[in-house]
């Protein structure tokens, strides 16, 4: 009876098995990219069974399943995917990881989190964002993209530097730029002003605007960009992220991806985007009764052409040209399912709209990683550039192009700008004729820096993985200044001038990390780790040789000249820290995050020894908590940041002395053959510390609609204390002053950031909006050393630029109407209004609020996307404008032929009525005489600009197969401005962004608008 049971069950499992074998059949199809690329290599599994495959060279499978089996596809680097086996044909499209990770952010020291369980406010800003801005500095694509990132300009010159400001100054006399990383390692990002001559005094009002060294990196090399703008955000790079963090991630090569070629070519042309406006009518000359033209005033209230008789010449149209841009570009990508990588070279050349100005730049970069076992993991990238820059005189100075162009009387020919002799000619001999500036005056960069960083990776288990990275950013900068014989610039009198300034910078970077997952045995708590601990060394040199009064014309060299001058400065840094962070994600609905960073630094005090900066976030899902069909998180987060001192402080130091006077180069040692060395007037400080930053960020995300409604509001309040000043000291100290943590401010503000796609992507026709807005209110609460003000760096004797306790940062102070009661201003009694004798404050420079709205349409292949830039407030100073009313070459001068009354009300408090000439008028009213007042010259600034447009047609590449993109494009950069200053456009910064100066308009080079044709192809 057991051998017939037996044989039954044999037989009933035989059965089974046929029927199981009968219901399956062969199914096949083929595996591609999200772009169509077939996918060699993908894994290719029964689900719950251990039969698979894998896919062939083309991407195709096949393989035996039951219709109601499950495929699982998976690939590195892409998302796995699960199909019903429920037909015989089955084609798939994995996504890559960057369509996967969408939700992902990187974040401080590079580590990679989920935005919704972030507990403070980040910004992103894509690749194609960059792309379409047509900047070649990766500062200035972000203008405009993110709520509370303040980008300002400093012209339209190649090479022009950019500065930063993420929600408000928070130091008075250091840099505003935010810490800038690629791919982990932080990188320099400094500005060295090249000022007209030796003079230190108001340095950066003239001379040479350099670039700020981020324009190193190629923007078709930028992944992404992410802003940490707070504290809480930024805490574990503590004394360097006082300012904040912007985190630049690099392209890289795709796993499995095969070859993959990138070409990109783009053609542009930049032209002036706006100038004050000029009169011309009337002639150079002091009295409109003369009968000829003198050449020696530089003033246009002669008479008018008409009735001389004479030729008229538009300098401003002669002068300019179109600026043209070439940018090319060529990528290689690939790898397999171990390995990785991208190389890539970037190739610009620019010309100017200033004649001889341009800049050429290239740039080689490799990336690479490569899977060494299942445990170890190596990689790095390496980048090369090349970047030489001929650059525009600047500002307040007498061989400045723009001064000598600007101030240009209609009746003088400025093409004529040398003599037989090759000597400079112009129609005022105190000025360099700006052709002659141009062509013989020529100030250049030339720039050669290395970056990179290497890592390796053992991962034991998921609770421990191991990183050692060390990165390098090196560069040297060599700069040549020529002023040649019958120059004006740096006070020469003609005699000529050769400088030269060698700058090399070395910065070394190492981080040791261990991260994981605790391997908690819990279903509702998860805590990741992060710990480890940094090292840095930065080593500075600047050597500067003059040589004055050449010999010699066109001989440039130091052998040349019969007055030498010498000097160098050297700074070397370091500092080490230890770093942990601990992630609690509670039931995925409430995550928790704490930071730490103790840190050394050399540029502490002596009795300093160390700083610590702690962070505590927390999140709030809500809708995960209460199952709600919308996405609502609540989050607030605290941290603290900081900047730490500048090199040298801590002690006193010998130099030589040196008198001056704002006016001429002073009196130095060596003098008379003989040296001198004598202790610095500051006294070192053995105390100092990193000036703190201690925010609070409270926010609000939402996404509704199935998440095509997006709304992000932020509240932030930072109170930054402990900002080093010069505190004077008395006189029996010896000293003049000490260097000192004594001042404190307070940044509050609001951001939104909303998003609405309109029309899904599922339609033909799709429409997304996104608009950022930001308001930050900022005041200076205290100076200790009896101070109630500080001059953060001198600018013109009509107006300078303070911290004030109780006012804003960076406010102007400067000469005022003397008014009555009601606000009128008082005129005297020979019709002039009455200076007040006291200075007052003018306004801030910083806007009321910011703001951007970015549309895009698409239909089809077609993209059609605008950023409009918005800003409401900050005050500039027009010292071009007012000037060329003194001068009576301003347009508004032209209206002359009639007696003025300024308004307001005389001494005895009766409306004034006292006529006085245009001529007194402009010059002592509406000028910059020393009878006129800086109040008149600034202006409140309002903008709307359309920052970029840009028209896209995407290529149907089927009948092409050896190609898998191809994109033609055309893009409009400022084409639009619509604004209520009336000099040049107001994006603008005289000092540039080595300057703690901003609002200042005394000649600076102008801005640009460029139209932009590229095309980018792939294979």
């Amino acid at each position: 009876m057991k051998l017939k049971f037996n044989g039954f069950l044999v037989l009933l499992l035989a059965l089974v098995a046929q029927i199981t074998f009968a219901q399956e059949r062969a199914v096949s199809g083929t595996v591609s990219d999200n772009s169509g690329m077939p996918l060699p290599g993908v894994s290719v599994l029964v689900k719950g069974t251990k039969a698979g495959t894998q896919t062939d060279f083309d991407g195709k499978f096949t393989i035996k399943a039951a219709p109601s089996q499950v495929l699982v596809f998976s690939y590195i680097g892409m998302k796995s995917q699960e199909v019903a086996a429920s037909s015989t044909s089955i084609n798939v499209k994995l996504k890559d990881d960057s369509v996967e990770l969408e939700g992902v952010v990187v974040t401080a020291l590079g580590i990679k989190k989920e935005e919704k369980k972030l507990g403070y406010a980040v910004s992103k800003v894509t690749s194609d964002e960059i792309i379409k801005s047509g900047e070649q500095n990766v500062v200035q694509a972000l203008a405009g993209k993110a709520a509370g990132v303040q980008i300002i300009g400093s012209g339209g010159t190649p090479g022009a530097s950019s500065k930063i400001i993420i929600r408000g100054a928070n130091t008075i006399n250091g840099s505003t730029d935010p810490l800038i990383v690629v791919d982990g390692v932080p990188i320099d990002n400094t500005t060295d002003q090249t000022a007209a001559g030796d003079n230190p005094f108001n340095a950066n009002l003239s001379g040479i605007n350099n670039s700020n060294r981020a324009l190193d990196i190629n923007p078709n090399d930028v992944e992404s960009v992410t802003i940490l703008k707070g504290p809480a955000a930024a805490a574990l790079y503590g004394a360097r992220a006082g300012n904040g963090v912007i985190i630049y991630t690099t392209k890289k090569g795709k796993n499995g991806k095969g070859l993959g070629i990138d070409i990109s070519s783009s053609l542009a042309i930049d032209r002036v985007s706006q100038l004050p406006a000029r009169q011309n009518k009337y002639v150079q000359g002091t009295t409109a009764t003369a009968t000829t033209i003198p050449n020696n005033t530089p003033q246009s209230w002669g008479p008018s052409a008409e009735s001389l008789g004479v030729p008229t010449y538009d300098n401003i149209g002669n002068f300019f040209q179109d600026g043209i841009t070439h940018t090319n570009n060529i990528s290689f990508t690939g790898g397999d399912q171990k390995a990785s990588f991208r190389a890539s070279y970037g190739n610009v050349t620019q010309t100017g709209m200033v004649p001889e100005t341009g800049l050429k730049r290239n740039t080689i970069r490799f990336a690479g990683d490569i899977k060494l076992s299942e445990k170890w993991k190596a990689g790095g990238s390496m980048q090369y550039t090349h970047t030489t820059n001929t650059l525009a005189q600047n500002g307040s100075n007498t061989s400045g192009v723009m001064l000598s162009l600007m101030r240009s009387p209609i009746s003088y020919d400025l093409r004529n700008y040398k003599d037989e002799f090759g000597n400079n000619t112009n129609y005022f001999p105190n000025y360099d004729n700006p052709y002659f500036t141009v062509n013989d005056n020529p100030a250049t960069s030339d720039v050669n820096r290395a970056l990179g960083n290497i890592f390796l990776t053992y991962t034991h288990a998921e609770w421990l993985s191991l990183t050692a990275k060390a990165g390098i950013d090196t560069y040297s900068d060599a700069r040549k200044q020529i002023f040649a014989i019958s120059s004006n610039g740096d006070s020469l009198g003609g005699i000529g001038e050769i400088a030269f300034n060698s700058i090399t910078s070395k910065d070394y970077y190492g981080d040791f990390i261990a991260t994981g997952l605790l391997p908690i045995k819990s279903d509702w708590l998860k805590i990741n780790y992060t710990a480890g601990l940094n090292l840095r060394s930065n080593q500075y040199l600047s050597v500067y040789s003059r040589g004055k009064g050449l010999s010699v014309r066109y001989n440039y060299n130091l052998g040349n000249a019969t007055e030498l001058f010498a000097s160098n400065s050297e700074e070397n840094t370091i500092s080490r820290a230890l770093f942990a962070q601990v992630d609690f994600d509670i039931k995925d609905q409430i995550f928790i995050a704490g930071t730490i960073r103790k840190e050394w630094s050399s540029t502490y005090g002596d009795n300093i020894k160390s700083a610590i900066f702690p962070s505590g976030t927390a999140s709030w899902i809500v809708s995960n908590t209460f199952d709600l069909p919308s996405f609502i998180k609540l989050s607030y987060g605290y941290g603290e940041v900081g900047i730490a001192p500048t090199a040298y402080r801590t002690k006193s130091y010998y130099s030589q002395p040196s008198l001056t006077d704002g006016f001429t180069d002073g009196l130095s040692f060596p003098y008379g053959g003989i040296n001198g060395m004598g202790l610095l007037g500051r006294l070192g400080n053995p105390d100092l510390k990193p000036e703190r930053v201690l925010g609070h960020d409270l926010g609000l995300s939402t996404k509704f609609l199935e998440n095509r409604l997006t709304f992000d509001l932020n509240l932030y309040y930072k109170t930054s204390k402990d900002l080093l000043i010069d505190v004077p000291l008395a006189q029996s100290s010896g000293f003049g002053f000490q260097y000192k943590n004594a001042a404190e401010l307070v940044n509050k503000g609001v951001e939104v950031e909303l998003g609405y796609d309109i029309f899904k992507k599922s339609n033909a026709f799709q429409w997304n909006i996104n608009l950022n807005w930001a308001l930050n209110k900022n005041e200076v609460t205290d100076i200790s050393g009896g101070l109630d003000e500080i001059s953060i760096e001198p600018a013109f004797s009509s107006i300078g630029y303070f911290a004030v306790k109780g006012q804003p940062l960076g406010s102007f102070y400067g000469t005022k109407w003397l008014r009555d009661e009601n606000g009128q201003i008082i005129v005297g009694t020979n019709g002039l209004a009455k200076l007040d004798p006291e200075t007052g404050n003018l306004g801030n420079s910083a806007p009321k609020w910011t703001g951007g709205i970015r549309n895009t349409f698409a239909f089809k292949r077609v993209t059609l996307s605008a950023l409009l830039d918005i800003r409401h407030g900050g005050v500039v100073y027009n010292g071009t404008g007012a000037r060329l009313n003194t001068i009576g070459i301003s347009a508004g001068s032209a209206d002359r032929e009639h007696t003025y009354i300024i308004p307001g009300v005389k001494e005895d408090g009766t409306p004034n009525d006292i006529e006085i000439t245009a001529k007194s008028y402009f010059q002592n009213f509406k000028g910059d005489s020393s009878l006129a007042a800086a109040e008149e010259a600034t202006t409140d600034v309002n903008w709307v600009r359309l920052r970029d447009v840009s028209l896209s047609y995407d290529f149907n590449t089927k009948q092409f197969p050896f190609l898998s993109s191809a994109q033609l494009s055309v893009t409009g950069r400022n084409l639009w401005l619509d604004t209520n200053y009336k000099g040049v456009d107001p994006e603008t910064s005289l000092t540039g962004a080595g300057s703690s100066i901003n609002g200042l308009d005394y000649f600076n080079n102008p801005g640009s608008k460029s139209f932009i044709m590229s095309l980018r192809v792939s294979f």
